[in-house]
């Protein structure tokens, strides 16, 4: 019988298709990077003012038209009852704002002032004090809009309204 010749593990020479294989992998990325910018280079034309950080020959746009305003006198007040805890009412620019200890009768006007033609949102709320009746009213422009009443002692009363 015939022996078979042992070979020892090692590095043996670097075979020509492995580095052939990077050498192409790298061609085709270039390739494809070329293309891309290519095909991008065309679709934006020949104007080289587009796209510039410059922006000399950007699209000129329309100027915004101003949104016509309305404005609202509003006031809140509240009446009655043994004064009032924790009173949050939407205030300009529809802010809320809070008073945590009011007597009464208590109250606040502003002016409030909007898109015309959008809904302005008005609400006063507070907590009833004590015993007795405390009221809640919200006048717009001379007008009540909303008016609510709580008699139970440490109760929330609430007026709101949306208008357009």
């Amino acid at each position: 019988m015939g022996v078979v010749p042992t070979v020892a593990p090692g590095r043996g020479p670097r075979r020509p298709l492995s580095s052939s294989l990077a050498v192409f992998a790298g061609l085709g990325v270039l390739l494809t990077v070329g293309l891309t910018s290519m095909l991008i280079a065309g679709a934006r034309g020949t104007d080289p003012a587009v796209g510039s950080l410059s922006g000399a020959g950007a699209p000129v746009e329309a100027p915004v038209a101003a949104v016509p305003q309305v404005s609202h006198a509003v006031t809140y007040e509240l009446t009655g009852g043994a004064g009032a805890l924790n009173v949050t009412y939407v205030a300009q620019g529809s802010d809320i704002a809070q008073v945590l200890d009011a007597g009464t009768p208590w109250s606040v006007s502003l002016t409030r002032t909007g898109p015309r033609g959008g809904e302005q949102y008005f609400s006063l709320s507070a907590q009833n004090a004590g015993g007795g009746t405390l009221i809640c009213r919200i006048t717009v422009d001379g007008v009540v809009v909303s008016e609510r009443s709580v008699s139970t002692p440490q109760g929330m009363v609430r007026c709101s309204k949306s208008l357009p």
